[in-house]
């Protein structure tokens, strides 16, 4: 009897001292963690002035081992993003273990909406070609590279040479190697709008067929070069988008302005860069007589002098220069598709997650007139000029079903020095049966 009682006892204590140890190593497991900055480092031991053995940008996986005194022991095994085409390096062998504070860490990843007012942070949670730009230009410039400094030291056109920065050329790897974008953080079209009054033109109220659900279901099905980036346009055709830097920055200025260097062109290190698009981005092209081009567009220039915008016709808002936009463009016609003429009149171009047919769409054209009298001014207007035209509101109905799915209209203005028309265009999208803004085009007359 006794002997079964110092049994019990020892039993009962391995028990106790099984769940203890069990509860310890549940309580020690690794927990996965986050990196909430945008260029932390893991430091060999729990200091601030600790060696650095790495550093990683946000999101950042992370196994967390132990937590003390507002520092994080952590298991770094390594991340894809810093070994884009097999480059880059660290300090240390991977996987490593190392420190960093504790309130860099989250439980979560961060989102696009989030990082947003971060460029660095948000590029490293989104990468893209557009916010590889904002990153670059919000690096601080040491004061040798800054303009008042440049005007006086820098020749115009001449180079100007940034010094490398670790984590700006971690990010140029990564997109050198390309990246896949997601629709739902490149396509951002706001809340739905009623053309009709969204455009104010006195004296006209547009004629337009009632919407319905038709083509495009979601926002991601669809890109108008009008509309979007390179980034919008390659996340909606699923095309992995690389960014390869051909130039250094140059100094430059406005044509009406100078010869003293007012811009750098380019952003940071990048002066110059060519867009590559793998596979080709599909860019189809619809004429007002309802016929359908296709292009495959592989390479393009990327224009990012960062020069002032002066006068001239251009997009009020995002938007992708129609090709060919020069000699740098990379773009091949499509068999199978009609080959367009230089003098074709285009309504639209876009990209779409799913081929269009090559047939003809329907394209029905509701002109509304518009005239104005241009006064005489001898001896170049000798009598009054009476100005007739129209604004036009294009419906295209990509599958003809009788519900238009892309929606273009030009207005006509008088311009303020010679009196003969001026256009906007605006473009509205059709999804899930609501009419969205699509782009905004503007013509100016210049001197």
């Amino acid at each position: 009897m006794r002997l079964r009682s110092v049994c019990s006892v020892a039993v009962g204590l391995a028990g106790s001292a099984l769940w203890v140890h069990g509860a310890a190593a549940q309580q020690t497991a690794p927990e996965v963690r986050h990196v909430q900055g945008s260029w932390v480092n893991l430091r060999e031991a729990p200091r601030a002035d600790a060696r650095v053995l790495a550093q990683v940008p946000a999101n950042t996986v992370l196994q967390q081992l132990a937590e003390r005194d507002g520092w994080c022991e952590v298991s770094y095994r390594g991340d894809p993003r810093l070994n884009a085409g097999g480059k880059g390096a660290l300090a240390s062998p991977l996987p490593l273990q190392a420190h960093v504070a504790c309130n860099l860490l989250a439980p979560a990843p961060l989102a696009l909406v989030q990082a947003a007012k971060d460029p660095a942070r948000a590029f490293w949670v989104a990468p893209s070609p557009k916010r590889l730009r904002a990153y670059g230009n919000a690096l601080p410039r040491p004061a040798a590279l800054q303009m008042p400094a440049l005007i006086k030291t820098h020749a115009l056109g001449a180079e100007v040479r940034y010094p490398a920065r670790p984590e700006f050329e971690a990010a140029k790897r990564l997109l050198r190697a390309g990246v896949l974008l997601d629709p739902t953080n490149e396509i951002a079209r706001g809340k739905p709008v009623d053309p009709v009054a969204d455009i104010s033109i006195p004296g006209v109220r547009l004629a337009l067929k009632p919407i319905a659900p038709s083509r495009f279901k979601r926002h991601g099905e669809v890109a108008l070069l009008h509309d979007t980036e390179a980034d919008g346009l390659a996340a909606v055709a699923g095309s992995r988008l690389a960014v390869v830097p051909t130039d250094v920055p140059m100094g430059g200025h406005n044509r009406h302005n100078g010869p003293e260097i007012e811009f750098v062109t380019g952003f940071w290190d990048v002066g110059a860069a060519y867009l590559v698009f793998d596979p080709p981005l599909m860019i189809y092209a619809i004429t007002h007589q309802g016929l359908v081009g296709a292009q495959g567009l592989r390479k393009r220039t990327w224009m990012i002098d960062n020069g002032d915008f002066y006068c001239g016709g251009h997009y009020t808002g995002p938007g992708f220069e129609d090709p060919p936009a020069g000699g740098g463009d990379e773009l091949v016609n499509v068999k199978g598709y009609a080959r367009l003429s230089d003098t074709a009149q285009v309504l639209t171009r876009l990209v779409t997650a799913t081929a269009l047919p090559a047939s003809a769409v329907a394209v029905q054209a509701r002109r509304h007139p518009k005239e104005w009298t241009i006064a005489a001014s001898p001896p170049e207007v000798p009598q009054p000029v009476r100005i007739q035209t129209a604004v036009v509101a294009y419906e295209i109905d990509l599958d003809r079903d009788g519900i238009a799915d892309i929606l273009r209209i030009e207005i006509p203005s008088k311009g303020e020095m010679s009196g003969q028309p001026v256009f906007t265009h605006h473009w509205y999208l059709n999804v899930g049966g609501q009419w969205f803004r699509a782009g905004h085009w503007v013509d100016q007359e210049c001197t």
